[in-house]
């Protein structure tokens, strides 16, 4: 089963290219119809909605006024952010039901589910690719203002409540681009779809991970402090307690808490410590709960990297470090062609970074390189270098592993992702 976010911006065409996929085959789900399912007249959720914005957002009968609503929380977003809080958590369990029943059934089935805010709410990373469709601004505009009735104003106020297309293009996996005509879109609709179909193919039965020994050591000889105090085991917790990387979430555990959308924090304050200083928690908390997937990986580590960090460099070595300690992961060593293979992945990782790797993984490659299987070996060739230390002793770690008693809480932790894993 291969799970796949569809998105964009609004009156970009995600519907045209949901029922393209349906027709090749895809299972696909409208997030948009669970949503009117949830709040439905005689639901908790509008019970909660008429709470917290007041009768207004009923017609006469009763159900959600939905263009009251939206007229109410476009230009407010502190009001966006109350609904969502509403709305948000039921849909998301509904959708994962529905995803659930096909994994349980042992479906090699593409899954496709259609919503406007993946990436606004941080829940893309639920799944393991993304398609985000998008047109021209100025066709988006004259669709939106077509399709609703809306004044120019009103449908730029609608627009510009959401990620701007060309920033959310950055966490794709793949592009539908809907500018030309609807023969043109299905074109694109279909070879996205064999793509996912190859890897839906190439994908297999689950391959079993590192032995979570091996998991351990990359952390307990890890960085201890990441990015606005972010530390790497509150990470690991945190996804091993919600399932998922849920970005809005882990922006509530930085250092001061962002006051603002995922996407905006970092913005707020200096990170204090390197992007790549979560590459050990990130890649434990994958390999204990999923198979190997490069492509998911590194998105995931450019995702988490864009919360605390504006530089594309250091986003780019997050990326290049997270697939390098994935390497030594799978291995159980630290291959002696390290290099090599970081020069090999640093293509992958400055096209999710958004720009080239800075080169200072260049000296904890070759720590890890000379310290054979000893991770304070690799730490001490670094010290007095900062963090740099510290990132060589995770890459180490991962390959000599450490007992769980070095750290209980995380063995116990990834033991139980490795078991719900396997039950599937």
């Amino acid at each position: 089963m291969l799970r796949v976010g569809l998105t964009g911006g609004i009156a970009c065409g995600k519907s045209l290219v949901l029922r393209r996929l349906a027709e090749r085959g895809c299972r696909t789900l409208d997030l948009d119809a669970v949503a009117r399912a949830v709040t439905a007249p005689g639901s908790e959720a509008l019970a909660e909605i008429r709470a917290a914005f007041g009768g207004s957002v009923l017609d006469a009968s009763g159900a959600l006024d939905r263009p009251a609503l939206g007229a109410l929380v476009f230009h407010d977003a502190a009001a966006r952010q109350r609904l969502n809080r509403i709305v948000h958590p039921r849909v998301r369990a509904a959708e994962a039901g529905w995803a659930a029943g096909f994994a349980r059934a042992g479906s090699g089935a593409v899954l496709v589910t259609d919503a406007a805010l993946l990436v606004e709410s941080g829940v893309h990373l639920r799944f393991d690719r993304l398609l985000v469709v998008h047109c021209t601004p100025e066709q988006q505009l004259s669709r939106l203002r077509a399709r609703e009735g809306l004044d120019e104003r009103a449908a730029r106020a609608r627009i510009e409540a959401q990620l701007p297309i060309a920033e959310k293009r950055a966490y794709a996996h793949l592009e539908v681009d809907s500018s030309g005509a609807l023969e043109d879109t299905d074109r694109a609709a279909d070879a996205a779809f064999e793509q996912l179909q190859r890897r839906a193919a190439a994908a297999g039965p689950d391959r079993l991970g590192p032995p979570v020994s091996r998991l351990v050591g990359g952390l307990v000889h890890g960085p201890r402090v990441g990015p606005r105090g972010l530390a790497p085991e509150a990470l690991l917790l945190e996804a091993a307690q919600a399932g998922v990387l849920e970005l809005e979430a882990l922006a509530a555990r930085l250092e001061p808490p962002a006051g603002v959308p995922w996407y905006r924090a970092a913005d707020e304050a200096p990170p204090g410590a390197p992007a790549a200083a979560l590459g050990a928690s990130l890649v434990a908390w994958a390999l204990a709960s999923r198979p190997p997937d490069s492509d998911w990986l590194v998105a995931a580590a450019a995702s988490l990297a864009r919360l605390t960090h504006l530089e594309a460099a250091e986003r780019a070595d997050a990326c290049l470090f997270a697939l390098l300690l994935q390497d030594v992961a799978l291995l159980g060593a630290v291959p002696r062609d390290l290099a090599a293979l970081a020069r090999a992945h640093e293509p992958l990782a400055a096209r999710w970074g958004g720009g080239t790797p800075s080169g200072r993984l260049a000296d904890v490659v070759r720590a890890a390189l000379q310290a054979g299987d000893d991770p304070r070996a690799a730490r001490e060739a670094l010290s007095g270098t900062g963090d740099s230390a510290a990132l060589a002793g995770s890459l180490v770690g991962l390959a000599k592993g450490a007992a769980a008693e070095a750290a209980p809480a995380l063995a116990e932790t990834l033991s139980a992702l490795r078991g719900r894993a396997a039950l599937g």
